[in-house]
């Protein structure tokens, strides 16, 4: 079983009108007889993911949520892949199911990695 590690970079309002939360895959949680280890998407600039989720507390913040705040470290969830998955088909743009924000279509490599981890 594996889990996808992903960031809150963002929030938007869909067609419905409904506000959702922008999301950026930083990397998976796998398991294997040793236990649980983490590979991190090295595309993923972690300062960049730390300056929007900065941005968005200030946002709230001014929005009046008091308990949103800046902070020195970029803070991830962790969610089963299974459940993520129906979960970006629904309520994410397409263009935040890879990390860094881009559509696998964006990527002119993307065919080729279709075998990989990330």
């Amino acid at each position: 079983m594996s889990k996808d590690i992903v960031a809150k970079t963002g929030e938007y309002t869909n067609r419905e009108g409904e506000q959702k939360s922008e999301w950026t895959k930083v990397g998976v949680v796998l398991e294997n007889d040793n236990g649980e280890y983490i590979l991190l998407d090295p595309s993923v600039n972690l300062s960049g993911v730390l300056q929007k989720q900065n941005m968005l507390a200030v946002e709230q913040r001014k929005a009046g949520n008091e308990k949103a705040k800046p902070r020195n470290s970029v803070m991830c969830s962790v969610f089963s892949r299974d459940a993520n998955q129906g979960q970006q088909s629904s309520s994410q743009p397409q263009t935040q199911a890879m990390g860094g924000g881009m559509a696998e279509d964006d990527i002119p490599f993307a065919p080729y990695c279709k075998g990989s981890v990330v």
